[in-house]
C-alpha cells in the first residue's frame, strides 16, 4: 500500500475529527516523505528524520506533529507497518508542556456571583495599595545600609507578594464564569450548590458551599469541587449516599439537600 493509499483510508475514515490544520499537516508529511512509496517501506529513520525538521523549524511544533504521531499509531494498529512507527514522532516535553499551559488558561472558571465579587474587591484593593508598598519601599531605601536594612527587605517582598497576587487575581477574574442559579430540586450538585450531608458514621450533619478551589475557603464552609468531599457529591442528588476517601480512612455521607 501506498503512504498516499493509507492516508485516504485515514482520513475517511477519521472525519470528521480531523480538522483542515491536521489536513494539511498530514499532506505535508506525505508530500515530504513520497505519497508514492511504499508504505511497508518506511522506516523509522524516515519519520524521525522529518519530526527533527519540524522541531529544528520552529513554530507550532505540537500542532503539526501530533497529527502524524496519530496517523502512524494506526497504521501500525491497521498493520500496514510492522515498525511502531509513531514512537519515532519526538514531540518535545517542553511544547507538550506549553501546550497544556495554554489549554488550562483557557478554561473557564465556574464561581458564585458571591466568590467572583469578593475577588475583585480584593483586587480592587490590592492595585489601589500599590502606592504605599513602593513609597515604603522608597523610604526603607533612604538607610543607606543595604546589607541589613530588614524594613527594605520587609517592604520589597510584600510589594512582591502583592504584585504576584494581582496577576492570579486578575487571571481567574478573566476566565471567571458566574454559574447560573438552577430551580430547587432540578439536576444534581454543582458548583454554587449548597448543600446537607448526613455523617454516617458519627450521625452528624454537615454544611457545605460546593466553590471552585478559587473561592474555596473550608473554615468558611466553602468547599472546592476538587476537594475529596467535593469530587464524591458533584452530580450527586438528595437521597443519594457518597464515599469519602480521607487519610484517616473512608466516611459515608448521605445527601439529604441541595439548594441552588
Amino acid at each position: 500500500m501506498k503512504l498516499a493509499e493509507a492516508l485516504e483510508a485515514y482520513l475517511a475514515s477519521a472525519s470528521p475529527k480531523v480538522t483542515p490544520y491536521a489536513h494539511q499537516e498530514l499532506h505535508r508529511f506525505s508530500r515530504a516523505i513520497g505519497p508514492d512509496r511504499n508504505i511497508e517501506a518506511l522506516a523509522p529513520p524516515d519519520v524521525a528524520a522529518y519530526a527533527e525538521g519540524v522541531v529544528k523549524a520552529g513554530g507550532d511544533i505540537h500542532g503539526r506533529l501530533s497529527p502524524v504521531k496519530a496517523f502512524l499509531a494506526v497504521v501500525k494498529k491497521k498493520g500496514y507497518s510492522t515498525y511502531s512507527l509513531a514512537t519515532h514522532v519526538k514531540i518535545p516535553r517542553a511544547t507538550v508542556k506549553a501546550v497544556v499551559a495554554a489549554e488550562r488558561a483557557s478554561e473557564e472558571i465556574q464561581m458564585t456571583e458571591v466568590g467572583l465579587s469578593s475577588l475583585r474587591t480584593e483586587l480592587s484593593d490590592l492595585k489601589g495599595g500599590r502606592e504605599e508598598k513602593i513609597e515604603a519601599i522608597r523610604i526603607a531605601a533612604m538607610d543607606k545600609d543595604f546589607r541589613e536594612n530588614a524594613p527594605l527587605d520587609a517592604a520589597r517582598e510584600m510589594h512582591s507578594y502583592a504584585e504576584s497576587r494581582i496577576k492570579e487575581l486578575e487571571e481567574t477574574v478573566r476566565r471567571a464564569v458566574v454559574v447560573v442559579k438552577k430551580a430547587k430540586g432540578s439536576g444534581g450538585v454543582t458548583v454554587g450548590s449548597r448543600i446537607t450531608l448526613h455523617d454516617l458514621q458519627s450521625d452528624r450533619k454537615v454544611k457545605y458551599t460546593l466553590v471552585d478551589s478559587a473561592e474555596a475557603d473550608p473554615a468558611g464552609g466553602k468547599i472546592s469541587v476538587v476537594s475529596p468531599v467535593g469530587k464524591a457529591v458533584v452530580g450527586a442528588v438528595v437521597g443519594d449516599e457518597v464515599a469519602v476517601r480521607t487519610p484517616k480512612g473512608e466516611r459515608k455521607y448521605k445527601v439529604t439537600a441541595v439548594d441552588a
